[in-house]
């Protein structure tokens, strides 16, 4: 017979194959798990041992001892080889049956506390009474190897029936897979980078990721911004771009990659600490967690559990508590910037859904779904039962023939979607991905007929109320389509004069403040907009001038008529944003302060009064989480950090001369201050996404040129 080694752990570390610190009466880790060590063996286990042995010869108790961790028989307390045997016979699985599970270690013995007919009956009613232990129903230790006398069978078989009734929860070990997945599947190596060189050589860099991250969905998405070129694609050899020049190769003036080169122009790169962070900008990928895919809401393999109507109204129906919290947390942080419901009529068609929940249409189920996920978002955390809100919207929007025949339900689910995307992904990618869904909504309001003004005979609009509504929304849409072109740096896709449902001025009061300000802007806005990210007709001095006059009036209505804080900022940020980009080309020139004194310092005020109301946003002392309402601003907010950044940068800016221009300009030492609190924003938000983390980096690069107070020691903490 081989050498047995010795086995020191106890059994429950050996079965689950975890180091034992052997510590005695019981190691650490049953301990923790509350469960019951094997070094913890009663003092009567040693004589029961004893009269066991003097029971077997020992010829039986040579060739049983060695197999008895086996677990294959159940051991009687006293009798002789012949009920041993036909203990054994009773659990040994005859030809054609099943076989029996393999026990875990040093169970055998623990078992062999019945007779052999009640252990067969056991066997086949749980393979957990025989000892048999499987990770997946329990967490309990295999227990050592005892016996047990005659007297304590009835009370330990009572025993045995109660845990059986009362498993306790499973709980699985989660090791981190440090490989991507192709890598981990094909069982090579992998360096861990995103896209790693084996994926990157093989063409399948757009499909690698990682499994390891935090969040909803695991990360299981795929990167975004890998590359997608591969040894055959004649693209491969090109230098890798950088993640914002990866989709849209050509942008426009409103994209912020302009001032990325006029802060390179003013700066020797050479020598400056941008150019390590700007080496790793090109290779990086998206390595944290997202909380919506990329392509939502099309292909979303979460979406497809939903498509079962009955899975969806268990969805709604455990969370019919929360329904009403999460129907005010919309109201008061997403609806008031961004209308698209009418709340009185849908919280109607909601108390109509709790009495019929199948009889509702699909359209409308996916926008309740949708503004139920939005709710539930905004409670902090990226709640895991928001985004199973949105891919149930999503199931439930694909079953409808909304490519054909959208209905008013279907425009305003996208429009939630278009604002989900901005929200829970505050990413470059995920900006440009909205812009590719906003053409796809802005087509379908057209097939439903929302920019045309159209007879009032249309038995459509013969009520007035749903006429305004069809306006309201379509407002929105345009709202979000500027927003989201302005900080692509693409053209809008819709141009000033499609804007006919535009042209008869409504009377709008509160609440309704906001669609009057947006009613009187967007017409202004589309026009700036179209004219700076088209390179045919560049923008003169002269229209920039009577442009700016014009949304310097707005900003002062939008203060006066405005009641919704948030509305008041939100509106002054789109403005301001769009008077910096209008006034950016010629703010930048060489001459920017002697030759166009008004772009130059406008500029520099827009974004001050930006950061302001960055801050203002992201403060931590707030009850709601109002940086929610600020995240699908964060690129312009970003573009106003760097455009102070490119005024700062010039030492000879005469920042004394701003109050000749109407601008009221702090101190550069108070500007270099809202900077670095700016910053330390950014610092805080770095770990969400690449995109934060990447801006960071540039930005915490550009405080250690300015010399800005603490820069250069965040700088050495970072690193």
């Amino acid at each position: 017979m081989p050498h047995m080694r010795e086995v020191k752990t106890c059994d429950r570390c050996r079965h689950f194959k975890r180091r034992c610190d052997l510590v005695k009466p019981s190691c650490t880790r049953c301990i923790q798990a509350g469960v019951r060590c094997s070094f913890d063996v009663p003092s009567t286990t040693a004589a029961a041992s004893h009269e066991f042995t003097t029971n077997v010869s020992p010829t039986a108790s040579s060739s049983v001892l060695p197999y008895n961790t086996a677990g294959y028989a159940s051991v009687p307390v006293s009798g002789s080889i012949t009920a041993l045997a036909s203990s054994s016979e009773s659990t040994i699985p005859k030809s054609g049956s099943a076989p029996l599970p393999r026990r875990a270690s040093g169970s055998s013995l623990t078992s062999g506390r019945s007779p052999p007919s009640s252990t067969t009956q056991n066997t086949k009613g749980d393979p957990a009474a025989n000892g048999l232990i499987s990770p997946t129903t329990t967490v309990e230790s295999p227990e050592p190897s005892r016996v047990v006398s005659s007297d304590s069978l009835a009370a330990q078989n009572g025993a045995d029936s109660s845990n059986q009734q009362g498993q306790r929860i499973v709980r699985k070990r989660k090791r981190n897979c440090l490989s991507c997945l192709r890598c981990h599947r094909l069982k090579v190596k992998c360096d861990k980078e995103l896209p790693c060189g084996r994926c990157k050589s093989s063409g399948n860099g757009r499909e690698c990721y990682y499994s390891y991250n935090k969040g909803p969905n695991g990360g299981k998405f795929p990167c975004p911004t890998a590359p997608s070129g591969g040894p055959m694609d004649p693209d491969s050899k090109k230098p890798q771009l950088a993640p914002w020049q990866i989709t849209h190769k050509v942008r426009g003036s409103s994209h912020w990659r302009e001032l990325m080169a006029k802060i390179g122009s003013l700066t020797p790169m050479a020598q400056s600490p941008l150019a390590k962070i700007l080496e790793g900008v090109a290779t990086n990928a998206c390595l944290a967690n997202f909380s919506l895919p990329g392509n939502f809401p099309f292909g979303t393999p979460g979406a497809t559990k939903y498509y079962a109507r009955d899975t969806i109204t268990r969805l709604i129906a455990g969370e019919r508590d929360n329904v009403e919290d999460y129907l005010g947390r919309y109201q008061d942080m997403l609806e008031v910037v961004n209308p698209v419901v009418e709340m009185p009529t849908f919280r109607e068609e909601i108390e109509r859904y709790w009495q019929e929940p199948n009889t509702v249409g699909l359209c409308w189920l996916a926008q309740f779904l949708m503004v139920l996920g939005l709710g539930s978002f905004t409670s902090g955390d990226d709640p895991a039962v928001a985004i199973e809100f949105m891919m149930a919207a999503e199931a439930c929007i694909m079953q409808t023939p909304f490519m054909f025949r959208p209905t008013i339900s279907t425009v305003r689910t996208f429009t939630l979607m278009v604002v989900a995307k901005q929200i829970c992904n505050a990413t470059c990618w995920a900006m440009d991905s909205s812009y590719t869904l906003m053409g796809h909504l802005v087509r379908l309001a057209f097939i439903l007929g929302l920019p045309q003004e159209r007879n009032d005979n249309d038995e459509e609009l013969r009520d007035p109320e749903e006429k305004e509504t069809r306006r309201k929304l379509w407002l929105t849409i345009l709202y979000l389509d500027i927003k989201v072109s302005m900080c692509t740096g693409m053209p809008p896709l819709t141009r000033p004069e499609e804007l006919g449902g535009l042209r008869d001025m409504p009377h709008w009061r509160a609440p309704d403040s906001l669609q009057m300000v947006l009613y009187q802007a967007l017409p202004i806005v589309l026009n700036i907009l179209a004219q700076m990210n088209s390179k045919r007709d560049p923008i003169s001095y002269p229209d920039v001038l009577r442009y700016s006059a014009q949304l310097r009036e707005l900003m002062g209505h939008a203060k006066r008529v405005c009641q919704a804080p948030l509305q008041r900022i939100t509106i002054d940020i789109f403005l301001r944003r769009c008077l910096m980009v209008m006034h950016r080309p010629f703010a930048l020139h060489a001459d920017g302060p002697t030759m166009f004194p008004e772009s130059y310092w406008s500029s520099l005020e827009c974004s001050l009064a930006l950061l302001f109301h960055y801050r203002e946003l992201w403060d931590p002392d707030t009850t709601q989480a109002l940086d929610l309402v600020g995240r699908p601003f964060v690129l312009d907010i970003f573009s106003a950090t760097l455009t102070t950044c490119v005024h700062m940068l010039r030492q000879d800016a005469p920042l004394s001369e701003a109050a000749a221009t109407g601008c009221l300009i702090p101190p550069r030492q108070l500007i270099l201050e809202t900077l670095v609190s700016c910053v330390d924003i950014w610092a805080g938000e770095q770990e969400k996404s690449v995109c934060w983390r990447t801006g960071y980096h540039i930005l915490q690069a550009l405080m250690v040129i300015l010399d800005a107070p603490g820069a250069r020691a965040a700088q050495s903490d970072d690193t």
